[in-house]
């Protein structure tokens, strides 16, 4: 019978050197028997571990840029960056009075054809309206692409050209409406001066600005001293003659300057007068009712500046107009009468001095 081999405990200096020998050594071969034997399914469950712990770290990295896109997608679209498709019945056109006052055939048929061929290249801009308006936006410039879709639209009855490309802006108030459309207007389509003075007196009107002389600053305020003067004296037009005239984008610069000089030194009802006398069906011939006051009222400034250069004394008895007209004082026992003759004595001026004399002697 084999004898029992006995197991003693081993002592700590045993220990010691056996967890020497266990060990690993730099350069020293891995042996047999310590990781060389690692079962097939606990080596996959560790790559696996390993693989989860990458993927962990790329899906957050990933989830981080998703999030930091969105909020820069949400901050551009809140902002008015992002262009959106909006129907072309939803929006109004009206919601803003326009600076241009009419379109060219040509230029609008050109517009026509460049969209059909290539698209519209330039998305236009509205802003949104009260929440329950029948149309739930309103245009603030783009007004010429926006006809020409709807042209389109109704002449071929395609549905790509039953939407536009929009920015939906959100303006802090009316006036910053009024300048973003005279903005993208001045830089992509030339405005007559009667137009810019026209839409300073609309806006004016309409209290997105203090006074005209206001919305000129701030309409125009990249133009010159010298554009935004000019631009003031055909606001006076505007406001003095715009209801009487018919073809008023016609008038060149300099004649326009010349009629705000008129205006300015009172002549108004002489050339609304001169204008309600026929409808001209020309520029030309509107022109020619304004240009005889304005040449009679231009050669009594030359001689009147003449006379004061002489030295010569003014008359206190009578005083003769500009446009012609002469006032007369005559003393009588017990009377003073005021006498009006000349081309435009009529009884509407006549009744204008009087209602005005009227208004000085009540005045407190």
């Amino acid at each position: 019978m084999a004898r029992r081999r006995r197991l003693d405990v081993p002592s700590a200096e045993e220990l010691a050197k056996l967890a020497e020998g266990i060990a690993a050594k730099p350069g020293d071969k891995p042996r047999p028997g310590l990781g060389m034997n690692v079962p097939p399914i606990a080596r996959v469950a560790g790559e696996a571990a390993q693989q989860a712990a990458a993927d962990s770290t790329e899906a957050r990295v990933k989830a981080a840029q998703y999030e930091g896109d969105a909020k820069r997608y949400q901050a551009a679209q809140k902002a008015g960056l992002i262009a959106v498709q909006i129907p072309l019945e939803d929006i109004a056109t009206d919601h803003l009075s326009r600076d241009r006052m009419a379109v060219d055939d040509d230029e609008m048929a050109e517009l026509k054809h460049s969209i059909m061929a290539h698209g519209l290249r330039m998305p236009i801009e509205v802003l949104a309206l009260e929440e329950g308006a029948e149309q739930p936006y309103g245009l603030i410039s783009g007004w010429r692409r926006l006809a020409a879709l709807r042209a389109l639209s109704l002449e071929t009855g395609k549905a790509e050209f039953g939407q536009i490309a929009a920015l939906v802006r959100a303006p802090k108030d009316a006036s910053d409406a009024y300048i973003s459309m005279v903005e993208e207007n001045e830089i992509r389509a030339d405005l007559s001066q009667y137009e810019r003075g026209r839409i300073a007196v609309i806006a004016t009107a309409q209290g997105a600005f203090r006074d005209v002389e206001s919305a000129v600053e701030a309409l125009f305020a990249a133009g010159s001293k010298s554009k935004r003067s000019k631009i003031r004296s055909f606001a006076l037009i505007f406001e003095e003659l715009g209801d009487l005239l018919v073809y008023p984008t016609q008038m060149s610069e300099r004649a326009g300057l010349r009629l705000a000089a008129a205006l300015k030194a009172g002549q108004g009802q002489v050339f609304r007068h001169a204008l309600a006398a026929e409808t001209p069906d020309s520029f030309e011939a509107e022109w020619k009712l304004l240009e005889e006051p304005l040449k009679d009222f231009e050669a009594g400034q030359q001689r009147r500046k003449a006379e004061r250069r002489a030295g010569k004394p003014q008359r206190h008895g009578v005083i003769e107009l500009a446009n012609g007209v002469k006032i007369e004082k005559i003393n009588g026992p017990g009377y003073i009468d005021v006498r009006f003759t000349g081309k435009y004595a009529d009884n509407e001026m006549v009744d204008l001095v009087m209602d005005h004399i009227q208004y000085l002697l009540e005045k407190e």
